[in-house]
């Protein structure tokens, strides 16, 4: 009657041309039903502009429905909130309780683990291996004279000290000559490798490559102390003695004057370096 096709009832509507076919020819049966139903009605008569409520009458006639009593659903509602217990509203003290006890140990916790921390570099550094006093660069001829007579020299003196190799039998072109020049002191050569020995500056490279906690003394004093991460490069100068420490060993890669330094540990391992002038010292035996 009003001139609208139902392509553009669909248009507005978002139906389905089947389910608004269905709707126009009373074939109730090939609509979802219920409330979907009614909504239906409801858009397609807003859609065509005739009365809402008196279309879904009609529809309720036309599919035999009955539209439901509202006095017994408001009896059907006050009779289920008249049933319903009283809730309780007073305060959630044990859940509060719980909370407030958390809280407090995991804080108890946090002061426990900071301070044990802060006391570890510490005890590392007490307990670090001692650097050994560097060999004597002066040797008499006869001292040597008696070390070829009496044969090989014993495994100290060809052993491994300081990361340099021993041997009181051979001479070791990188330092100072054995003979006392004539007319000085005996121990003046001794003196001046020592003080050379000593005076030497080394440097030592750390570069992370995750995330570690290290800490680290160049002669005596905390250079490093905290967490690390990765691009931030240190360089560590010294003349004496450097420690390393760190509780991520696989995590820091060091070098000593440029050069790398091999398995430094694994990921998640505590570890504890110390390099002198000469480069990395062995570590010292567990007891």
């Amino acid at each position: 009657m009003r001139g609208i096709s139902l392509e553009e009832i669909v248009a507005t509507t978002k139906i389905s041309r089947r389910q608004l076919q269905a709707l126009e020819d009373e074939q109730f049966d090939l609509l979802p039903g219920g409330i979907f139903n009614k909504s239906y009605v409801r858009a397609y008569a807003k859609c065509v502009g005739i009365n809402e409520e008196e279309a879904v009458a009609e529809y309720l006639e036309a599919a035999q429905e009955v539209p439901p009593n509202t006095k017994v659903i408001a009896h059907q509602h006050a009779s289920i909130h008249t049933d319903r217990r009283p809730e309780r509203t007073g305060f959630p003290l044990v859940p509060v309780l719980v909370l407030v006890v958390v809280v407090v140990g995991a804080v108890a916790g946090w002061n426990l683990y900071q301070e044990h921390q802060r006391e570890r570099p510490q005890h590392i550094a007490q307990t670090a291996p001692v650097e050994a006093p560097a060999p004597s660069a002066a040797t008499t001829p006869a001292n040597s004279t008696k070390t070829a007579e009496k044969g090989p020299a014993p495994a100290a003196e060809h052993g491994v000290v300081q990361g340099v190799s021993v041997n009181s039998t051979v001479e070791d072109p990188g330092r100072p000559s054995r003979e006392t020049p004539a007319g000085s002191p005996a121990g003046t050569t001794a003196a001046g490798a020592l003080d050379a020995a000593s005076a030497s500056e080394f440097e030592v490279t750390v570069r992370p490559k995750d995330r570690a906690w290290v800490a680290i003394k160049a002669d005596g004093d905390y250079v490093v102390r905290g967490i690390v991460r990765p691009g931030a490069v240190r360089t560590i100068h010294a003349h004496n003695q450097v420690i390393f420490y760190t509780t991520n060993a696989g995590a820091v890669d060091l070098a000593f004057n440029g050069q790398d330094v091999p398995d430094t540990g694994r990921l998640h391992e505590e570890q504890t370096l110390v390099f002198n002038s000469h480069g990395l010292l062995p570590k010292a035996a567990k007891p």
